[in-house]
């Protein structure tokens, strides 16, 4: 079906693709994913975070052995990326703990100053020796691919994704890096576009019952990644 969106048309998002996308993802990453989401959501609620003092050691140690073999900081400039990654956990975890309460269907009621705050936290990890830049210019992955952990509401942005997202989102297949405003636009218009897609939605949340059982948050960004990384 097709909608008008600011002067052009899409083509919402088709739940029978996403179907034929789940079957054939590869299956370690969508492993990888599960394992992580249904132990985070085993420890959150109102009143407990991933990236409390009683959980971060855990926490860093899980996600380090994933972004490790999803090759995040593959030829990174950071000699000590773990500890970077631990220390931008610690920073980020207020901002982490006001994000986490939305997820991409209301993506544009996040305030911006966190979602800033943790993207400067998550690029840096692959800068050199952990520096941040003033324009939040960063590897996408080092940023997208921990939060797609952590929060479930962004897709990873990894070079199959970037090359199969349409057009109209403006981002390149062979640019590696990204700041924060694209990755921001880019979202707003996912998440604008997704919330059309009721059929999409509906496929989405029978998915995340089935995998993540009815109690866990609904990952958006995770099948919005695997749809476009196929």
């Amino acid at each position: 079906m097709l909608k008008r969106c600011n002067r052009y048309y899409y083509i919402m998002f088709d739940p029978l693709k996403l179907r034929r996308a789940m079957k054939s993802f590869d299956p370690k990453y969508l492993l990888d994913f599960n394992d992580f989401w249904l132990w985070k959501n085993q420890i959150e609620n109102q009143s407990n975070s991933i990236l409390d003092d009683d959980f971060i050691e855990t926490t860093h140690t899980k996600l380090y052995k994933i972004l490790k073999g999803w090759q995040t900081y593959r030829n990174g400039n950071n000699s000590d990326s773990s500890k970077t990654l631990k220390i931008s956990l610690k920073n980020m975890r207020e901002d982490y703990d006001q994000i986490r309460k939305y997820t991409l269907l209301n993506f544009k009621d996040i305030p911006e100053f966190e979602l800033r705050m943790i993207w400067h936290e998550l690029g840096r990890v692959k800068e050199y020796e952990g520096e941040t830049n003033e324009g939040g210019d960063y590897y996408s992955v080092a940023v997208t691919k921990p939060l797609l952990l952590l929060w479930g509401q962004t897709p990873a942005f990894d070079t199959n994704v970037r090359k199969n997202l349409p057009r109209r989102y403006g981002v390149s297949g062979m640019s590696f890096r990204m700041g924060f405003s694209k990755w921001y636009e880019v979202l707003s218009l996912l998440s604008a576009e997704l919330k059309e897609s009721l059929g999409f939605i509906d496929a989405v949340q029978k998915l995340s019952l089935e995998l993540y059982g009815e109690t866990a948050v609904i990952p958006y960004g995770r099948f919005v990644d695997i749809y476009y990384w196929v």
